[in-house]
């Protein structure tokens, strides 16, 4: 009998940052391995570092709780005890060795040395890393070397939009991750509009090593050449700095800034100012075009954060004109002023062909693992002028793919991401990384290799699959497991990432509904477009999604009543891969939790592939019923109509038993809950409507 969780209980299960009861007591340790015992003492001589305090807090917390060992922490060697010696040294303190650390596990005891505190600190939750790969409190002997290959790698809270509890902070640092990114209006005052402690937050997250970086959504409204701009910069951003002055970073992003650029090329700002008479002027908004004027207003914020701060960071984004002609990108980047970051989106804008139709990558995804076109010109540009190289990566296990998931349990896939992007590392001196930005992350086997990944030296990853997967499924059940992810891995490169589907079915999973009464536009008696209520508390609610499927006509895809069809037939295949691996899973004989969980996640998502499906071939049925020609045509469709939504019923109710038990599913910050039970009971009262009033009232119409 499954139990059932309350919405947010996920947020409760994440405050136990350590599993309880890891260690298997079957286990005997082998005769090149340290053991833990009850007599071991961490000699912690930084007293200093609040970063080292509060690993080694977190250390002797691990082996309590999911080893079942009592050890302590001196300042100083005690006689009979064993010892975990923790020091910085002098060979890695010189030189690029960023969280670099050296374990020695010997005999008596284990050294652990620095390359600075954060480097202590990760060493220390490595040991962890090893100890659960293991199940028990042993070590092999010997030296291990290691430091970041990555930073900054910034991250949002799990629990929520801005919400920061010490085992937020905690969760990021296990997973080698050092800053955090936060959306503002002002140092008090987030994006929502509601209150925020900046100061605070600042504070908490630097005991952990964890840096802040700031997205400013307050309206750059000043233009360089208006009289006292200098100043309206100095204040926007002094006063952040002078209530918040450990901010690391500032990252200017187009659409979060609203730059009233004066570029003859774009329009005004905000987008719903490019209207005349209401009419389309055909320019965009300046947040969505690689302006000449943005090298001077980059500047001026340049100078007005160095007024505060001499170490904060500037990134620059280019996030929002992927689309743009590589000649004006590159010609931009050029012309940007010297010591800044250049923060370039992996995945997005890349073409490709799927059967007769040409697709774009719209949005972040995992379809494709990278890097687009639009990266690699844009990193080359950089690395040429001696600027950093910065990407919106999506790695930490969810990209736009799935709106509500925890995470996407394709490790093959994800692996090939990595190592593209190790590639990158060497090849165009990619450093920095936004890992995710307000659908946040989730602790999850896909996170624990990426750590591996990002930390060299990089052990085969194909082997770090296999070891999580055993530390989590079971030795008996990896055969099928792997198989399973195998399927996964190959389906979810048969996803189409458009606009239409990401910002549609797939964004909020079974819930998507179905509206039959809809053949062009959108009809006044259909509130807020068709979309459900959403969560007062929510950020965006539900306006990042499509009430209805609105087909994208802007040309970056074939038109839709082309690629539709090869969109259907690669999305049925991604079905079947889903159908695969969801058997194999299901063949396990002994299913743990943690099994049991994917497994439910994993028929989620199949869900959701239905749901795109029965949402394109609903479309389909509409377009062709509106222009059938004979009345027995069009009875004939209204009865392929019903059984789609008689199916996507039959769909909806499947869902509820899965986020009933794992309240994690159907949620995502931003939104909040939109595919809960509430939220696809609200699916079959639409449908109830459909099958009720709107079928009924066509066949009534067809038949006078």
């Amino acid at each position: 009998m499954y139990e059932y969780e309350n919405n947010y209980d996920f947020k409760v299960n994440l405050l136990g940052v350590h599993k309880k009861d890891v260690r298997d007591y079957n286990i005997k340790p082998r005769k090149d391995e340290y053991v833990f015992s009850d007599d071991v003492t961490l000699v912690c001589g930084i007293s200093d570092s609040e970063v080292v305090y509060e690993a080694a807090k977190d250390f002797i917390d691990y082996l309590y709780v999911s080893m079942g060992i009592s050890a302590a922490l001196r300042k100083e060697k005690a006689e009979g005890r064993k010892d975990i010696i923790i020091s910085y040294a002098d060979d890695l303190t010189t030189g690029n060795g960023y969280m670099g650390y050296r374990i020695t596990v010997g005999d008596k005891g284990i050294k652990i040395e620095g390359h600075d505190e954060r480097g202590i600190a990760q060493a220390l939750y490595y040991m962890e890393d090893l100890m659960n790969i293991r199940k028990a409190p042993y070590l092999k002997k010997g030296v291990t070397e290691r430091k970041a290959l990555f930073t900054p790698r910034i991250t949002q809270s799990p629990f929520g939009i801005n919400e920061y509890p010490d085992e937020a902070f905690r969760l990021i640092a296990h997973r080698g991750l050092d800053a955090i990114d936060l959306w503002l209006q002002d140092p008090y005052t987030d994006k929502r509009g509601y209150y925020i402690d900046v100061r605070l937050i600042c504070e908490r997250a630097k005991k952990y090593g964890i840096d802040v970086y700031i997205q400013l959504y307050a309206a750059h409204s000043a233009h360089p050449d208006d009289e006292g701009a200098q100043e309206f910069y100095d204040n926007l951003y002094g006063n952040l700095f002078k209530v918040c002055p450990d901010i690391k970073g500032i990252t200017l992003i187009g659409e979060a800034n609203q730059f009233a650029s004066r570029d003859p090329a774009v329009g005004k700002t905000p987008y719903a100012k490019n209207f005349e008479d209401n009419i389309p002027t055909g320019k965009t908004s300046p947040g969505w075009w690689p302006c000449r004027d943005y090298p001077a207003w980059v500047s001026m914020i340049k100078r007005a954060v160095e007024k505060y701060s001499k170490k904060a960071e500037i990134v620059f984004c280019t996030y929002n004109w992927g689309y743009a002609p590589e000649e004006e990108r590159i010609r931009l980047i050029n012309s940007l002023p010297d010591g800044i970051a250049i923060m370039a989106t992996w995945d997005m804008f890349h073409k490709y062909k799927l059967g007769n139709s040409t697709e774009d990558v719209c949005d972040y995804t995992l379809s494709f693992e990278g890097p687009g076109e639009y990266f690699k010109s844009e990193a080359a540009a950089a690395k040429a002028r001696g600027l950093k190289v910065y990407s919106i990566s999506n790695t930490l296990g969810r990209t736009w793919d799935f709106g509500v998931i925890p995470y996407e349990p394709m490790p093959e896939q994800w692996i090939k991401r990595y190592k593209a992007m190790i590639r990158a590392n060497e090849e165009y001196g990619l450093k920095g990384l936004l890992e995710n930005i307000h659908y946040g992350f989730y602790p999850s086997f896909i996170a624990d290799i990426e750590k591996q990944a990002f930390f060299t030296e990089v052990k085969p990853l194909e082997e770090v699959l296999r070891e999580v997967l055993i530390r989590d499924y079971g030795e008996e059940n990896l055969k099928n497991v792997k198989r399973a992810t195998e399927n996964f891995s190959r389906a979810i490169r048969h996803y189409v990432p458009t606009n239409e589907d990401q910002y549609g079915a797939y964004r909020i999973g079974p819930a998507y509904p179905l509206w039959s009464g809809i053949m062009e536009g959108l009809p006044s008696t259909i509130p807020e477009q068709g979309r459900m209520p959403s969560y007062p508390h929510a950020m965006f609610g539900n306006g990042i999604y499509f009430g209805v499927y609105t087909p994208d006509t802007e040309g970056k895809n074939s038109l839709p009543g082309v690629r539709i069809f090869d969109e259907i037939k690669s999305t049925k295949k991604m079905l079947e891969l889903f159908e695969k691996g969801i058997k194999s899973l299901e063949e396990c004989e002994k299913k743990n939790k943690a099994l049991t969980e994917l497994i439910d996640l994993a028929k989620f998502m199949k869900n959701t592939v239905i749901t795109a499906l029965n949402v394109k071939r609903h479309y389909i049925l509409k377009q062709r019923l509106s222009v059938c020609g004979t009345k027995e045509k069009a009875e004939e469709i209204i009865k392929e109509i019903e059984k789609i939504v008689l199916s996507e019923r039959e769909n909806v109710l499947d869902t509820i038993p899965l986020v009933k038990r794992n309240s994690r599913l159907g949620w995502e910050p931003s939104m909040e809950y939109t595919t809960d039970e509430k939220g696809l009971k609200w699916k079959l009262k639409q449908l109830d409507y459909e099958l009720k009033v709107k079928i009924p009232t066509y066949r009534k119409a067809n038949r006078l």
